[in-house]
């Protein structure tokens, strides 16, 4: 069998899960060559004799053969387990997709991700935060995660889509399906312009079930997990929850009190969620975990890592940006006083910018909390 079949095999053998076939990939080094070693599972620990005689009876065959027809007639794209492109975040998680179907830009897979989740029946200042807090994250270089539904998360995904960061939708039905139908324009956009990845079959429908199980991959996917809105007992909790368990940073955005929405997320600043009010506060978080990672650059198409040495990269297209860039143009560095009073902004406003655009590679910080530009 090859990789897909193989895959396909595991995944419908009864009494097979995602954390069994998680140590057979890591044990053979993918699921073909598992396949081919069934006979050897239980003997080296990796299942039981009762799964490893479930397998060999081939009980799988037909539901496995169905999936990889209706995905070849359909022309559908998939990433495996052990490919390159596999991001190492999801790999590590206790139970993670042995592949993803994909539609649009799988090189997003390689970006650091943040999720942006939250309730479908959002209120108005819900949405607003989130749109505006993904475009944020998505400016800065970080790639937005979130679930394709009604609410925070097409809010989220419209946000991140006006950022060089963009978007990933992982969704809890099949890759053929549009769900919901009112996200047509968005699945359209998405999928020119982002990623859409789903470890259902074709033909799936969006069952009640299917939704904690994408939500694993929403965070898995993620160095952190922000809830901008979610009610108690909500599928944004539940996504909260899982990105504690796989050892994410959480942070939920405060809202009015007396919103059922808001409940959860209150509830989740209690339990130490991390409280944030803007984009540039999640930056800020997770700074220490973004310090050496690739961001892509909203400058211009040349990485910093391709630049010539000692030569300055060109004007940032951001007009806040735009607007430090100058002031450390041609001069020695500059303390972050200086650069407040030079820009007239608020010291956070300052303090958010040189952030942005450390990460971005356009700045360098040196000792006493002076910039400079980076060459």
């Amino acid at each position: 069998m090859d990789e897909f079949a193989a895959s396909l095999a595991l995944r419908h053998t009864r009494g097979l899960g995602p954390r069994t076939w998680k140590r057979l990939l890591d044990a053979f080094g993918g699921a073909a060559a598992a396949a081919d070693q069934w006979v050897s599972w239980a003997g080296r620990g990796l299942t039981t004799a009762r799964v490893q005689e479930e397998f060999g009876r081939g009980g799988w065959r037909e539901k496995a053969l169905a999936e990889e027809r209706r995905a070849r007639e359909l022309g559908l794209s998939v990433v495996f387990y052990r490919d390159p492109a596999w991001p190492d975040l999801l790999r590590e998680i206790p139970d993670p997709p042995l592949f993803l179907y994909h539609l649009g830009d799988l090189s997003l897979l390689a970006r650091p991700c943040v999720a942006v989740v939250g309730s479908r029946a959002a209120s108005r200042y819900g949405l607003g935060m989130a749109e505006t807090m993904a475009a944020s994250l998505s400016r800065a270089g970080l790639c937005v995660v979130s679930g394709f539904a009604h609410g925070i998360d097409r809010a989220a995904h419209v946000g991140a889509l006006g950022g060089v960061g963009g978007t990933i939708a992982v969704l809890g039905t099949g890759p053929d399906l549009v769900y919901p139908a009112s996200n047509r324009d968005l699945w359209d956009r998405v999928a020119a312009e982002g990623l859409i990845v789903s470890e259902f079959a074709p033909g799936t429908r969006p069952d009640g079930m299917n939704f904690p199980h994408r939500n694993r991959i929403v965070s898995g996917l993620s160095l952190g997990v922000l809830v901008v809105e979610g009610a108690l007992g909500s599928g944004s909790l539940i996504t909260a929850e899982l990105a504690l368990a796989q050892n994410r940073d959480v942070f939920a955005l405060p809202g009015p009190a007396n919103l059922k929405t808001y409940q959860g997320s209150h509830q989740l600043i209690r339990q130490g969620a991390c409280l944030v009010q803007s984009g540039e506060d999640v930056l800020r978080e997770l700074q220490p975990r973004l310090r050496g990672l690739s961001l892509p650059d909203a400058s211009d198409s040349l990485s910093a890592e391709h630049a010539a040495p000692g030569i300055e990269r060109p004007e940032p297209d951001d007009p806040e940006h735009r607007v430090v860039h100058r002031l450390l143009r041609g001069v020695d560095p500059q303390h972050i006083d200086a650069l407040t009073r030079g820009t007239g902004w608020p010291a956070d406003k300052v303090s958010a910018t040189l952030l942005f655009m450390e990460l971005q590679g356009l700045v360098k910080q040196l000792p006493g909390m002076y910039y400079a530009l980076a060459t």
